[in-house]
């Protein structure tokens, strides 16, 4: 658990602490916004300022729950986050006890959550159960959790986080009290980026790039994003093969979380289409007239007049297809040979721009 305090979001947390000293906190909520603007900070921030020994309130850090709660050891906190485990789904076994021969699907620390929350509590206060990206719960795994979230017990709050609430079942969302999390302003970003590191020279490039949330911007620069949209790009303009692209991309160099070089690939492919759909995004915003403040990308806005809005629709249509096939397990590599195959212009076109450009 992490003990930095999110930017932005002090006035959320305050209310709820406000309200958990008041007896009056709900046990359960969905913290629902765009990805990295500090979600699952301000939850695992909500839950270090319920179990501190002074709280509810501002977590002290140095006393003894709090201490627990950062090294992860505090006996009445449950954190099932599939980022850190790298694992592509919150497994069934996370929620309800089973039989699982499958080490990688055995929850965390070895306690499912229906048997975490079933215990007493060992330091009198706070059980917490926080659930990073919800969405990856199947059908089945959602509605084990359904019981939990209708009976969950005294002083028991569980917090589901995640970018894509659609995913969650209605039945789910219905028992959350939604927590909407807004995107930062960039000299908010701007400043986080600098807190963690990154370098000067490319503080305001990823802030534009962020669209407000610094944990995408931290994201985007440990997977060579600039070296993808370049690539995406070069190859809409007719500059670069398709085939060369995607054979590169799918030896580019990055943080792709996964256990096994398969769940890697996955994980890589998931980038490189995420970028390329939000590149083409940025070329028909531009061709609808957006200013240049608008879009992330100013470099790839300015092909809006080379590019036919007819090859765009379609390489946008194939990116998303694809997308989804990568989720279902299907080959990485060619679902991305298919988008860029879909974004190049057609060969006699490019080959006639090579030539003009070579004589």
């Amino acid at each position: 658990m992490r003990s930095a305090e999110p930017v932005g979001h002090g006035a959320l947390l305050a209310g709820m602490w406000n309200a958990a000293r008041a007896q009056r906190l709900a046990h359960a909520f969905g913290f629902f916004g765009p990805p990295g603007v500090g979600k699952f900070l301000a939850a695992e921030r909500l839950v270090l300022g319920l179990v501190c020994a002074s709280g509810p309130g501002v977590p002290c850090l140095v006393c003894g729950a709090c201490k627990r709660a950062l090294a992860g050891t505090h006996p009445d906190v449950l954190v099932l986050d599939p980022v850190t485990q790298e694992v592509e789904e919150i497994y069934m076994s996370w929620i309800t006890p089973r039989d699982e021969p499958d080490k990688e699907k055995r929850p965390p620390g070895g306690v499912a959550l229906e048997e975490f929350l079933a215990l007493r509590p060992l330091e009198g206060g706070w059980r917490a159960v926080l659930v990073r990206e919800a969405d990856r719960m199947g059908t089945e795994a959602q509605n084990a959790l359904l019981k939990t979230l209708e009976e969950p017990g005294s002083d028991v709050l569980l917090v589901l986080e995640s970018s894509r609430p659609e995913r969650l079942l209605s039945t789910v969302r219905s028992r959350l009290v939604p927590a909407r999390f807004a995107p930062l302003d960039r000299a908010s970003v701007v400043s986080i980026l600098r807190r963690e590191g990154v370098d000067p020279g490319d503080l305001e490039e990823l802030a534009r790039w962020s669209r407000g949330a610094p944990g995408r911007a931290l994201a985007l620069a440990s997977q060579s994003a600039g070296v993808i949209w370049n690539a995406v790009g070069r190859v809409l303009a007719g500059d670069l093969d398709p085939l060369e692209a995607a054979a590169a991309l799918a030896e580019i160099e990055g943080e792709f979380p996964g256990r096994t070089p398969s769940a890697k690939a996955r994980a890589r492919a998931r980038a490189v289409l995420d970028l390329a759909i939000e590149a083409v995004g940025d070329i028909l915003r531009a061709r609808a007239g957006a200013s240049a403040e608008r879009v992330a990308h100013p470099a790839l806005a300015a092909l809006s007049a080379a590019v036919p809005e007819a090859r765009l629709e379609a390489g946008l249509e194939r990116a998303l297809e694809a997308r989804q096939d990568v989720d279902a397990n299907l080959d990485p590599a060619l679902a991305v040979e298919r988008v860029l195959l879909a974004l190049a212009p057609p060969p006699a076109a490019s080959t006639a721009r090579r030539t003009v450009r070579t004589s």
